[in-house]
């Protein structure tokens, strides 16, 4: 339900490089997030005490959006947040029905990232990475490709 964060909770490991190494590629980082009752704005104060809000150009919610992920509304904020073209997005999502088939359905490019998971047998996406610094690797690695 995406509770507030607090003293005890700390990002996914490699998820500042993540960020960082983005940002160093030129790009911007949009977060997109299912939630039942936060918005944006309470995401900042999160970012911030975990000291990744530098790194982030902007945050949007389920909440924001109207609808849950997979419903695309979600996705589409999110592009018009980064300001550019779904074709120039990379989705970086942990599920494949949530995450990376609404976005292939709107011409994005994705990376399945399984960090707390097995191994996924099989994926539409166009990467599969096991943790967030093989997400900055897949990243580097599109980004050479065009």
């Amino acid at each position: 339900m995406a509770i507030p964060i607090s003293d005890r909770m700390n990002a996914l490991p490699g998820a500042i490089e993540l960020l960082a190494e983005i940002h160093a590629l030129g790009l911007r980082n949009v977060i997109a997030s299912n939630t039942y009752w936060r918005d944006a704005e309470s995401y900042w104060e999160d970012f911030r005490l975990l000291g990744m809000a530098q790194h982030i150009d902007a945050i949007v919610t389920s909440v924001d959006a109207g609808h849950l992920k997979p419903h695309p509304a979600v996705f589409e904020l999110a592009v018009r947040r980064a300001g550019v073209g779904p074709e120039q997005c990379v989705v970086i999502g942990n599920r494949e029905a949530n995450d990376i088939e609404p976005a292939l359905a709107l011409g994005m490019r994705t990376i399945l990232v399984y960090p707390d998971d097995p191994k996924p047998e099989h994926s539409r996406a166009d990467a599969v990475a096991p943790d967030l610094w093989a997400c900055a690797k897949a990243v580097r690695d599109m980004l050479e490709r065009t």
